[in-house]
């Protein structure tokens, strides 16, 4: 039985990505800015961009070449 405290491995999943890639990062340019989303521009080249659909918030990685 689950406890009603646990946290879904995919949120841990998520959360460790976003860890590895932004703790210690810092916005160099906010690239796009809407009500439902929000691209930014890291000083280490990553772009990251946050979507809020509904009750969820959605983000995607793009990583330099």
């Amino acid at each position: 039985m689950k406890s009603k405290n646990m946290i879904s491995n995919l949120l841990v999943e998520d959360y460790n990505l976003l860890a590895k890639y932004l703790e210690g990062s810092t916005i160099k340019k906010v690239l796009d800015c809407t009500e439902t989303s929000i691209s930014l521009l890291l000083a280490n080249h990553i772009v990251v961009k946050f979507i809020h659909l509904e009750d969820e918030i959605i983000f995607d990685l793009e990583l330099p070449l």
